[in-house]
């Protein structure tokens, strides 16, 4: 378990660093890549889980956004 979280850590920071040498100040840059990453990842599921499953996981997705915002909302965290 650990050596897969190091993984996703690992490849994290260094996509991190393509985006952040990519983006040039604009927040369209920001969402032209964003989409770009998202294009990739969908494909990275669909090869590994197929159609079915990368809807499933893209709900997954979307319905965590939502609950997390709502969470977030709920407590109100200052930041001091």
């Amino acid at each position: 378990m650990i050596l897969k979280i190091n993984k996703i850590t690992d490849v994290m920071k260094k996509a991190e660093e393509l985006v952040n040498e990519e983006i040039k100040k604009s927040p369209e840059d920001a969402i032209l890549i964003a989409s770009a990453l998202m294009a990739v990842t969908r494909n990275l599921y669909v090869s590994a889980l197929g159609i079915e499953g990368t809807a499933h996981m893209f709900e997954t997705v979307a319905d965590s956004f939502v609950e997390t915002e709502e969470f977030i909302q709920q407590f109100k965290p200052t930041i001091h």
